[in-house]
């Protein structure tokens, strides 16, 4: 999000809440000045243990800056975090549309759509005759994933533990990208929306997709993405499209333009400041 958010043009101090330069935030802010403190916080000391959360709280009681929190899961972790947590900010956003509604019926009103998007910049433009990974998944393979992977039989090249700049050239080398919407984490094994799904198109890779309800607002299925509900689903398909590359380039081509028409990150986000902005 930094780079984007500079790209449009703005002035951006990055607070990095895993290791920052300057710890204190408050010294930060008082400095900065900033119109808007936007944040991507997660609750988990593990992963950032400098998440200034009684400053942020402070701060959005003074009146003097607008707060934002950008929440990731809540289709997991609403009940046990987003629910909690959100009354620190001004306003926040939902990753999953259907849970706007959930913040209201808890009476948190400034509740916005926050999808998921990629930062084409930083993705290497590999023509599809020339990306030499016929079908892959970028990710953590977890159990669960390594079971998928073996009942649907489909050769898979499989990539973790990647740098960033290795991570991006993996996604624009594949010419089909998979992704599994379910999140191990959590226990009831609900789908949800994933970066993946714009990672992958904004690679100019076709999408190849575990279907999530909702998924067809961001997404033409069969003409912009392929989707599965199943394994057997998900074998059958994926043959048919290792099989037929042209298919292949056709929906990945469809899939790039709508990606940049719609996914793209400043995009996105100048959209999303807009509505911050209104609140």
């Amino acid at each position: 999000m930094y780079l984007p958010l500079q790209k449009l043009g703005h002035e951006v101090y990055l607070y990095d809440t895993v290791n920052p330069a300057e710890k204190n935030f408050k010294k930060v802010v008082d400095n900065f000045k900033p119109d808007l403190i936007f944040c991507c916080f997660t609750g988990d000391k593990n992963i950032t243990p400098y998440e200034p959360w009684e400053d942020i709280a402070r701060e959005t009681q003074s009146g003097r800056t607008k707060t934002f929190n950008w929440y990731c899961d809540d289709q997991w972790r609403f009940d046990n975090f987003s629910r909690v947590t959100c009354w620190n900010f001004n306003c926040v956003s939902t990753p999953d549309p259907n849970y706007i509604s959930e913040y209201k019926k808890i009476g948190y009103s400034n509740i916005l759509e926050g999808i998921w998007h990629a930062n084409a910049d930083l993705y290497p433009l590999i023509q599809f005759d020339k990306k030499d990974i016929p079908l892959s998944f970028m990710g953590a393979v977890t159990p669960s994933r390594q079971t998928f992977f073996n009942l649907c039989d489909l050769p898979i090249q499989t990539a973790s533990n990647l740098t960033h700049d290795q991570m991006m050239n993996f996604f624009s080398r594949s010419q089909i990208g998979i992704n599994l919407s379910k999140n191990d984490n959590d226990v009831l094994k609900k789908t949800q929306i994933k970066q993946r799904i714009f990672e992958i198109t904004a690679g100019q890779s076709m999408l190849f997709t575990e279907y999530h309800k909702g998924i067809e607002k961001y997404y033409t299925v069969d003409r912009e993405i392929i989707t599965f509900q199943t394994i057997e689903e998900c074998r059958l398909k994926g043959e048919f499209l290792l099989k037929n590359p042209q298919i292949v380039k056709r929906i990945a081509e469809a899939g790039y333009v709508r990606f940049c028409r719609e996914h793209e990150s400043s995009k996105r986000l100048s959209k999303l400041l807009n509505e911050i902005e209104r609140l």
